[in-house]
């Protein structure tokens, strides 16, 4: 089942579950006036309006076919309000929930793309997973990537380099608190997070007033264990910030 079609079939039992509770109401009011009635179908044709204008955006969106910015805006603001939903959906009926993960982390970096950015080097951030660094490494780079021996058997030095090329600032968590506390201290004016599908949603919808701008890694050993990341994705990104692409 690809992306959208696991994204679409979650928006689908919300849907259904919207109609059976309107249905449920319809009846517990049916000896109440009229205009009650005609009030709670009201609200249902609405939600599920909203919903399937929504999905029909989502679809052109992760298509690469042209929407309008202020489109993209609004339909991403509508899925973050949901997205908690449409993940329980995916859990109870069995949905792998990376592929509706991955649709978010498109959508907000399809709007982001369509918008226009000019930053120094050090108003960018590059939030990097702890698990992107070998994991018999006997250097700590958390503290500072500075730290890396850059021996080139993981990204890391090819990271530190790219930082030192393009004047971002780079940085190593260890967790959602460390990349939060990140972002706080160094006040950046855009981020660039690498992460897996989950903590790249989650980093997403927490971070506010500030673009994301999601790098999925690489996981040849499986999660969290010498992770890779393709280096031209973030070159890229840091790029566009720069507004040099």
């Amino acid at each position: 089942m690809s992306d959208f079609r696991k994204y679409i079939s979650s928006i689908g039992i919300i849907s259904a579950i919207i109609i059976v509770i309107t249905a449920i109401m319809a009846v517990a009011v049916m000896k109440k006036p009229a205009v009650i009635i005609i009030s709670v179908i009201a609200v249902m044709i609405i939600l599920i309006a909203l919903l399937s204008a929504s999905t029909v955006i989502t679809y052109l969106t992760v298509a690469d076919r042209k929407v309008p910015e202020f489109l993209m805006k609004i339909n991403l603001g509508l899925v973050k309000a949901v997205f908690p939903l449409i993940t329980v959906m995916a859990d109870i009926s069995g949905i792998d929930k990376a592929g509706i993960r991955r649709i978010f982390i498109k959508l907000n970096n399809r709007y982001i793309k369509s918008l226009k950015f000019s930053f120094d080097g050090e108003d960018i951030l590059v939030l990097m997973p702890h698990c992107i660094q070998l994991h018999s490494c006997r250097f700590k780079v958390t503290s500072t990537i500075e730290n890396c021996a850059r021996c080139g058997l993981c990204n890391i030095s090819e990271l530190a380099q790219l930082g030192d090329e393009e004047g971002v600032k780079i940085f190593v968590a260890t967790g959602g608190t460390l990349a939060r506390k990140i972002i706080v201290d160094t006040r950046p004016k855009a981020v660039i997070a690498v992460a897996c599908e989950r903590d790249l949603t989650s980093g997403v919808r927490e971070v506010r007033k500030i673009p994301v701008y999601g790098v999925f890694n690489e996981r040849p050993n499986g999660p969290c264990f010498d992770t890779r990341v393709n280096i031209d994705d973030v070159r890229n990104a840091v790029r566009f910030f720069k507004g040099n692409l």
